[in-house]
């Protein structure tokens, strides 16, 4: 897998009530964009892949969501992470039908197809360490976050 790109610029915390999967989902693609990270299709490319095949994991208590997309949307293989403080019902990769209130949502825009499952490893890591999952959740601030996530996805 190439090398992908993170910094302190990839991270974001979203205090906002209401928000819904796609809410989320292009504040995301907003920051990447922002970056020239991504092609302007990726959001709808997301969109429509989060729909087909939804992104959350239920790890029992801190749940996680990892959108992603078909690597053609992509111009520079990078990771944008948030945590949400008011958690958003997220379908369940493994169901579905079921959603689950997700706390953290790390976006990965990959370059290569097939990628997406070392990285899926790295992430699944921070959420079975929920004392981990629980620290980075209560972060108060950007570089807070990223300071406890750059180990783990850089």
């Amino acid at each position: 897998m190439s090398a992908l790109h993170f910094d302190e610029s990839l991270v974001t915390i979203i205090e906002d009530e209401g928000l819904d999967t796609f809410a989320v989902e292009d504040r995301l693609v907003k920051i990447m964009h922002g970056g020239g990270w991504i092609k302007d299709s990726f959001g709808s490319a997301l969109c429509e892949r989060e729909q087909n095949y939804p992104t959350a994991l239920d790890a029992g208590g801190i749940n996680v969501a990892i959108p992603h997309c078909d690597p053609g949307h992509v111009n520079h293989g990078t990771i944008c992470a948030a945590v949400l403080k008011h958690p958003v019902a997220w379908r369940r990769m493994d169901d579905p039908a079921q959603t689950c209130d997700v706390s953290l949502v790390v976006m990965l825009a990959l370059e290569e197809a097939h990628a997406h499952m070392e990285m899926l490893q790295k992430v699944i890591g921070i959420v079975q360490d929920q004392v981990l999952a629980a620290r980075v959740v209560a972060s108060r601030d950007s570089a807070q976050l990223y300071g406890l996530l750059k180990d783990y996805l850089a």
